[in-house]
């Protein structure tokens, strides 16, 4: 963890975005212990039991309470309203940016998993392996390649964000980045 001028370690704020079954939320828990600050998973806000969505503005109020804290990790979108301005608040932004197919493939992976344990970020009762639920994922997933990737790259490439920005696109990285944490932020 970085360390401020008094030798205390400074507050960090880390966004962590990037396709569905990308590894993200196994590398915001790397990242939360290697930098000691609280992890947010979006999906936990977002969600409630019985995978019901929590209605938009109690969402939104949550994650803006959630980001008025001193320090955080935020895996995960929310509403895009809220989304360009947690980057704007972050330290860092990590985008995970894996070919589709890796994601493809590893959304199959984690839906076979689901057949033994649910994924712990979601709130009890949270059943992904309806066909419903499986069918929604995969066209979801073809959706943010197409549509959003290319608007967050466009906002990445905006001068305030350019030096916040941390692009995974392999497994190195992925792996690098989990074993070592971020680089230090004076």
């Amino acid at each position: 963890m970085s360390e401020s001028k008094l030798g205390k370690p400074k507050l960090m704020k880390i966004v962590v975005v990037g396709n569905i079954a990308g590894g993200k939320t196994e590398l915001s828990r790397h990242l939360a212990r290697a930098h000691q600050v609280p992890l947010i998973h979006v999906d936990s806000v977002q969600f409630l039991p019985g995978m019901k969505i929590r209605p938009l503005n109690e969402t939104r109020d949550v994650l803006k309470s959630m980001t008025d804290q001193e320090h955080w990790l935020i895996d995960g979108y929310g509403p895009l309203d809220l989304i360009e301005k947690r980057f704007q608040m972050a330290d860092f932004v990590v985008f995970v940016d894996f070919p589709i197919w890796r994601h493809y493939w590893w959304c199959t992976k984690r839906q076979l998993k689901n057949l033994w344990s649910r994924r712990e970020e979601l709130p009890e009762g949270c059943n992904e392996l309806t066909y419903e639920h499986t069918k929604k994922l995969y066209k979801t997933l073809w959706q943010m390649h197409t549509k959003m990737r290319p608007e967050l790259l466009r906002i990445f490439a905006r001068d305030h964000l350019k030096n916040k920005m941390i692009y995974i696109r392999t497994l190195k990285e992925w792996r690098q980045l989990a074993e070592s944490g971020l680089p230090k932020k004076d």
